[in-house]
């Protein structure tokens, strides 16, 4: 599974890929390389952290089971929307500012913004932890339909005034693209969370372990992961910024010319520019949080229609989204990482109109983010039902992820465009097209659902994510347009993948036959003969096309 972090890797390495067949004039080489550095420490951090979550589930799973793990998902409709209110907005809003104001060397106004967007961040969190732990029991009772998720949520609640501060901090590192330490503290929160749960599982729920476990866990996470961060932006400030060459030309245009001062922006302007920025961006997260929180609250009052059983579809809840789909978010990991960079460097070019250099980066990132779709599906078709039985041990978590294997490539998609549309400034479209395929799929959960049952929830996702790719790229082909080989970038891999995929699986098979081996060292064995193959060969193809 780590292989797409490497294949993205190579390729981007690789001179002369298919878009840059003739060098791109405006195209900083600097850009490139940083968006690719940042990209890939997130990713690296981000798979280092999703192992230490996919163990970390196989324990809770093996230690609470599907209904409490269940229950445990369950308050993530209702956390989030005050996740949303305290972390996105300010986060995103940060990251763009503080790019700016470095790109004219206005350092003192960068700690001015952090120091208004901790405070700010820090009072709407307490507000809400203080809503929110109060009204857990209603919410609970009467808008998740499950009693017993009260005291989960409530738990949750405590997290948020750590998370509100580690956003905006990690919104300033990914401003000035120094990816390493929101990567660390990405790893930090994750051991932390993990081992506090080992700790409280042969301690204080020894004997009564439940959906709290995991609750505690998370909050464990969040405060150790912001302790680091705090400590690490504390560390920078005290003993001095080392120079920082800029990250988006050749040319240093933070550096001030005969010692002239800094400028530095009125309050009441800096409120304005980032609300400006941050408002619209909160209110399209929220949004779709929103959509999002009934979406996933519909799932399980659906499935019991179909089902006929509230705790057998609370078990079918918590295996999709606690143990399923996991699987598919593992590859996002890499696209995840993409569109965090993408945004505030897509938005530094557009401010200075360097289209050629736009293009380029929208092309190459699409190109991808795409491959690394494809490669998923076929990963997950063929190895699907076996990444259940002998991960989670359960036949029916196989059989989604196997079945949600075509998602991958609309997915990842999807996600990297939104990011590049919103990179333009077009935040309002976003929210738009986004609701749009969240309405679409809640559209299909109500409708579907009860006469296909997971199934229905499938073709809803497939719906909504295509529906929100042709808006998005509608949207951006009115700003530019871009190169796009369907050959290349669709025809070629899916060729590779499938043929890739298939060996495998004979290899698997004749592993099976002639026995020695457990089975999970066969399928390592024959999975990354199907990397090694499709990885060998899509780099012969991208090193033909130069």
């Amino acid at each position: 599974m780590i292989t797409p972090t490497f294949l993205l890797f190579i390729l981007s390495c690789l001179s002369g890929s298919y878009i840059e067949k003739k060098p791109l004039a405006g195209v900083s080489m600097s850009y490139k390389k940083t968006i690719f550095t940042g990209t890939l420490i997130l990713t690296l951090s981000g798979f280092l952290s999703r192992i230490l979550g996919f163990y970390n589930r196989i324990f809770l799973s093996n230690l609470i089971g599907a209904k409490e793990l269940g229950v445990y998902q369950l308050i993530f409709p209702v956390y989030m929307l005050c996740f949303t209110l305290v972390c996105h907005g300010f986060e995103t809003g940060i990251s763009n500012l503080t790019s700016r104001f470095y790109a004219t060397g206005e350092k003192k106004n960068i700690h001015r913004l952090i120091r208004l967007t901790c405070t700010l961040a820090f009072l709407l969190s307490l507000i809400l932890l203080s809503i929110l732990y109060e009204s857990a029991g209603y919410l609970s009772t009467h808008l998740l339909h499950e009693a017993s998720a009260a005291p989960a949520l409530r738990i949750a609640a405590l997290s948020l005034p750590f998370v509100a501060v580690k956003s905006c901090l990690h919104g300033y590192y990914i401003g000035l693209n120094r990816s390493s330490v929101p990567a660390a503290s990405q790893l930090v929160e994750q051991c932390a969370r993990v081992g506090s749960i080992y700790l409280l599982s042969i301690s204080v729920y020894l004997f009564t372990a439940d959906a709290r476990i995991a609750a505690w866990g998370m909050v464990i996470g969040e405060i150790a992961s912001t302790v680091y961060t705090v400590l690490a932006y504390a560390y920078t400030n005290l003993f001095g910024e080392r120079p920082v060459r800029r990250r988006f030309s050749r040319h240093p245009a933070n550096i001030r010319p005969n010692h002239s001062p800094e400028p530095s922006m009125p309050f009441s302007v800096m409120v304005r520019e980032f609300f400006s920025f941050s408002i619209p961006l909160t209110i399209n997260h929220f949004s779709l949080t929103i959509i999002s929180s009934l979406e996933n609250m519909l799932i399980p009052f659906m499935l019991v229609s179909y089902l006929g059983s509230q705790t057998r579809a609370l078990e079918c809840y918590g295996t999709l989204t606690g143990m399923a789909l996991p699987f598919l978010f593992f590859p996002a990991t890499i696209v995840n990482s993409l569109s965090v960079m993408l945004l505030p460097a897509i938005s530094y070019s557009y401010k200075q109109k360097k289209m050629m250099q736009i293009r380029s980066t929208i092309s190459k990132s699409l190109h991808y983010c795409i491959i690394i779709g494809i490669f998923s599906t076929f990963g997950f078709l063929i190895y699907g039902n076996t990444l259940g039985n002998i991960v989670f041990g359960s036949e029916e978590a196989g059989h989604y992820v196997y079945m949600f294997a075509i998602l991958c490539p609309f997915m990842y998609t999807a996600q990297t465009i939104s990011s590049i549309l919103n990179g333009f400034g077009s935040t309002r479209q976003t929210l738009y097209h986004n609701l749009l395929g969240m309405g679409m799929r809640i559209l299909f959960i109500l409708t579907m659902i009860p006469s296909f049952g997971i199934q229905g929830y499938l073709y809803g996702l497939l719906a909504g994510y295509s529906v929100q790719i042709l808006l998005d790229l509608f949207c951006i082909f009115k700003v530019t347009s871009f190169p796009f080989s369907v050959e290349k970038t669709l025809l070629l891999p899916a060729a590779l993948a499938l043929a890739g995929s298939w060996l495998s699986d004979r290899l698997y098979h004749h592993l099976l036959l002639t026995g020695g081996l457990h089975p999970f060292f066969m399928l390592v064995i024959s999975g990354l003969f199907y990397c090694a193959f499709f990885l060998t060969l899509q780099l012969t193809v991208e090193h033909c096309s130069a």
